[in-house]
């Protein structure tokens, strides 16, 4: 397959994968459009005629029985500063070491598993080195990273500094080289496809919104925050690569913070597409609803440290979480005031101490979900999510209305304002959720449409709501025991 087509084949799959996840974007845009390889060729013929580009002779791998110059991802062998056994030619795995492909040691060619030769051709280099004092203070002030990440960056910095990168590549694919004597050679896919975040931007503005320098707005304005969000194999290329083709510009913003996740592996291995240890989103999403995969996806969120997708912690999650505590908590209230209170919100008359209590509770819980999502902690923002549900549970359950219907009134009303909140601030995390609440709740509104500021609305007395249904469906165990046996059927196969 020639990369075009494999990129054809998985572009429209990815690309509905995600809409039915419920992420959306702007633009969906691809590093092969002619934008992209326009703005490769402004961004690295600016890089020339600053200096930070020169010529140099390098050493290549050639596998002489496939007869061609191997990419870097197609030598595989062990890392030249770990040890690490079956590293790719680029980067390490294990230890998220950068080097050059020739470095490697015991080299094999991934297409026939050979021995690659060492052959030598002139190519162009980035002159990272005369960059790295500009880098490591625009890296020392980003105290609010991820621990990991800042301190990874520090010491690569500090210990290591940035040698001279090679640019340029004999690929029959990518973005040509703009520089005199480089025809036949196109840039090395990190080199160009980390301009892809602009481009893309550049695609969106000239291609949707019909104002080609609205894109500016973004990447020169000084005011605007710019996140990046990524797997830590990939660390350096963001944390240094990045900013330094940037700096090396002179006219872009940085990144503001680089959220690095570590690794999710499958019942403690890690995945293997071609092993078949690997849980495909296509079909997770044939199975089971959206929002129980996002719910399910942060809250085992790798943040700090790798993590496990594993199918009985699945059910656990969202049996015991999602559905016991978050769905029962609102299918108990929205019930109560359709059948007891005619689906009418009651007039709560004059609230006593507790009940502004939950209120109290219900903004501080709101407040600090806030606070946790603007600096990237997801996962402890569900948990304030939770929180919210189990104090809300616990209000219902010290006031229960069924007992006290002289009560009753005042406490729907307070939870319905609670529910209310919930339903705005889940739909970061649970879109197709927190629409289906506005439903019930007769809120004529897209979630799209939703501000943070909402979460303070309060819904007034005599508002009718919807007959409520049952928020989740809840995962069968068998379904589960089934796809562990599955799982250790392939782990025997492989072991």
């Amino acid at each position: 397959m020639k990369p075009k087509e494999l990129c054809d084949k998985y572009y429209p799959l990815q690309k509905e994968v995600f809409e039915r996840l419920g992420i959306s974007f702007d633009i969906f845009s691809r590093t092969s459009k002619p934008i992209h390889y326009e703005v490769v060729r402004e961004f690295y013929k600016k890089l020339w005629e600053k200096g930070y580009i020169y010529p140099k002779e390098i050493k290549q791998w050639w596998c002489p029985k496939d007869k061609m110059v191997l990419p870097d991802r197609f030598v595989k062998g062990t890392c030249p500063k770990c040890g690490a056994q079956d590293q790719y030619g680029d980067v390490c795995e294990v230890c998220g070491s950068w080097y050059e492909s020739f470095e490697i040691l015991d080299p094999r060619c991934t297409l026939c598993g050979g021995k690659p030769e060492i052959i030598r051709k002139i190519h162009f280099f980035l002159k990272l080195s005369a960059l790295s004092p500009k880098v490591l203070e625009y890296v020392r002030d980003k105290k609010h990273w991820r621990k990991a990440t800042y301190n990874k960056t520090i010491s690569w910095l500090e210990k290591e500094g940035l040698r001279d990168k090679d640019i340029t590549r004999d690929y029959e694919w990518g973005p040509p080289a703009p520089f005199p004597g480089s025809e036949g050679q196109v840039i090395y896919n990190w080199a160009e496809n980390l301009l892809g975040y602009i481009s893309a931007t550049r695609d969106w503005a000239e291609n949707v919104l019909n104002r080609p320098d609205a894109w500016r707005d973004f990447w020169m304005d000084h005011e605007t925050k710019l996140y990046c969000f990524i797997g830590k194999d990939n660390l350096f290329f963001h944390t240094i690569l990045f900013p330094a083709l940037l700096i090396a510009h002179g006219e872009y913003i940085l990144p503001y913070n680089v959220v690095v996740n570590e690794f999710v592996n499958l019942e403690g291995e890690k995945l293997s597409t071609s092993r078949g240890w690997v849980i495909w989103l296509h079909d997770l999403l044939a199975e089971y609803e959206p929002d129980i995969i996002r719910y399910y996806a942060v809250a085992i969120a790798p943040e700090t440290r790798d993590t496990d997708f594993k199918w009985q912690d699945f059910a656990d999650k969202i049996n015991g979480e999602l559905i016991g505590t978050l769905g029962n908590f609102i299918h108990r209230v929205l019930t109560f005031t359709y059948e007891r209170m005619n689906g009418v919100i009651p007039d709560p008359g004059e609230l006593d101490v507790r009940s502004r209590e939950m209120l109290d509770t219900c903004c501080n819980i709101v407040e600090q979900l806030k606070q946790k999502i603007g600096s990237c902690e997801f996962r402890d923002g569900l948990k304030e999510i939770l929180r919210l549900a189990q104090e809300g549970n616990k209000y219902l359950n010290e006031k229960s209305p069924w007992r006290n219907p002289e009560e009753a009134p005042r406490t729907i009303y307070v939870l319905i304002q609670v529910i209310h909140a919930l339903a705005v601030i889940m739909s970061p995390y649970l879109p197709f959720t927190s629409q289906k609440i506005l439903e019930y709740l007769n809120i004529d509104k897209s979630i799209n449409e939703l501000r943070w500021s909402d979460a303070e609305k309060t819904l007034l007395p005599g508002h009718r709501i919807k007959e409520p249904k049952p928020l989740f469906k809840k995962i069968d165990e068998r379904d589960i025991r089934e796809k562990i046996k599955k799982l250790e059927e392939i782990r025997k196969s492989f072991s």
